[in-house]
């Protein structure tokens, strides 16, 4: 018997042994990866599995405090969206610029676009300076007020104000604009006072005038239009220089125009050529037509499109109808 009880004995320890053994190597990984190894990925259990509808009772709201106001009351009291402004006309108003360097005031006719008064918006400004012979209002009589009211509306261009001098035929122009009307117009008027959101053209004569302030001042004006261009004489060998040094980050984006049968066309062919040389980018355009108002008429709207093309609409709010915006 007692041989039996020694083999019963034996076999029973070799069970226990068994179970007490280390599992296998995927086993052990897995319990490696329960106990906090590496935390495997939880996959949400799908509503619809779910055997029943479970609700949370939610608990009691402490009573408001002094420091602590209502939910309901803290996300209703923003101010309300200003009701947008519904003008489609802007106004043309005069100034009389008072010019340290020229010893008599510079006459401009502005343009501010639609709501301008009914805004705290700021706005890009465009210079256009008339042509020989006439004065600042031939732009008006071109229709640049009535053609940027069109293109406002139809979202085409973004509000911008357009800036009209008087130019006496006075070459101390340069440097009365940029010392004496950029900055007035800046301080009186809400404008984006950098190069990027200021454009100068001009026809003919204004033409040259926009070419010399667009190269002589690049850090000004970040778009430069020219229309029938009559170059200064004598100003040629300073637009040479001054385009041969354009610094590569204040290269301006030019656009000049000319009708094939202008006299004065060899400026622009001549202004092409240089731009060219210098491997400039520019658009120019010779189109059917004269040096004449009809000309540059039948293209405003062109001419807008070029100066505002960059231009975007800069947030803007409308305040209390009572208390307008002054200029």
């Amino acid at each position: 018997m007692l041989p039996l009880r020694l083999a019963a004995l034996f076999l029973l320890a070799l069970a226990l042994a068994a179970c007490s053994a280390d599992p296998a190597p995927a086993s052990r990984a897995g319990i490696a990866q329960a106990a906090g190894d590496a935390l495997p990925v939880r996959t949400p259990v799908p509503t619809w599995t779910l055997p029943f509808q479970w609700t949370a009772t939610p608990s009691a709201m402490p009573p408001p405090t002094s420091t602590q106001r209502p939910v309901a009351e803290a996300l209703f009291t923003a101010t309300p969206t200003p009701v947008p402004c519904a003008e489609t006309q802007g106004a043309v108003i005069t100034a009389s610029v008072p010019s340290d360097v020229l010893n008599y005031p510079i006459d401009a006719q502005i343009y501010l676009p639609p709501c301008y008064t009914r805004s705290s918006q700021r706005y890009p400004v465009l210079y256009l300076i008339h042509g020989l012979g006439f004065t600042n209002d031939q732009w008006v009589r071109l229709g640049a007020p009535t053609s940027a009211d069109a293109l406002i509306a139809s979202g085409e261009v973004a509000p911008l104000i357009i800036v009209m001098p008087s130019d006496r035929r006075d070459e101390r122009l340069d440097p009365a604009l940029v010392k004496d009307l950029l900055p007035y117009v800046d301080a009186n008027y809400r404008t984006l006072a950098d190069r990027e959101h200021r454009a100068i053209g001009g026809l003919s004569r204004g033409a040259g005038w926009s070419v010399h302030f667009g190269l002589r001042y690049p850090g000004l004006f970040g778009r430069v239009g020219a229309h029938s261009l009559a170059i200064f004489f004598g100003d040629e060998r300073n637009l040479l220089q001054w385009t041969r040094h354009l610094p590569p980050g204040q290269m301006p984006a030019f656009y000049f125009d000319v009708g094939d049968g202008d006299r004065q066309i060899q400026s622009s062919i001549w202004f092409d050529q240089v731009l060219t040389w210098f491997k400039i980018e520019h658009t120019y355009l010779r189109q059917p037509g004269g040096h004449s108002e009809k000309y540059w008429s039948a293209h405003v709207g062109d001419y807008l499109r070029f100066y505002a093309a960059d231009w975007r609409f800069a947030p803007a709010s409308a305040p209390d109808p009572a208390e307008p915006f002054a200029p």
